[in-house]
């Protein structure tokens, strides 16, 4: 199994509310610095998070702090399909808010609405209506 990691640099409950109220994500379980049962982690505070994990769209992702050199969503970005045209537009308009907007609401050839977003932690989120 893989699970694609998402790291932040200090603010990583901060991005897991905003997925809660922007994905609908399920947090399955969070672990913090201070947890650790020698907690001496070197440059982490300790409401860091080590690990967590969270379902997106049925899709188990990590997300964590605990990297040293952080590390953005530059080379990777997730794709969400989704039924409708609203679901797209609700979702887009989530996680627009703070973020950047590369690409956005239009009808494209491969489905009838599509968008891309840099959402304000950096992560680079397509969405669209599934092509039918």
């Amino acid at each position: 199994m893989i699970t694609p990691c998402i790291h932040f640099n200090g603010n990583c409950d901060e991005a897991i509310a905003f997925y809660k109220e922007a994905l609908a994500a399920e947090v399955k379980q969070i672990f913090y610095a201070k947890d650790a049962p020698d907690f001496n982690t070197e440059g982490l505070l300790p409401n860091n998070v080590m690990h967590s994990e969270v379902i997106i769209c049925g899709m188990t992702f990590s997300l964590t702090d605990g990297s040293e050199a952080p590390i953005t969503g530059e080379h990777i970005s997730f794709l969400i399909t989704y039924d409708t045209a609203d679901e797209v537009t609700k979702t887009f308009e989530k996680l627009v808010d703070g973020g950047t907007v590369v690409e956005p609401l239009a009808e494209v050839f491969w489905s009838e609405l599509y968008g891309f977003v840099i959402d304000r932690f950096g992560v680079h989120w397509q969405v669209m209506v599934q092509h039918t």
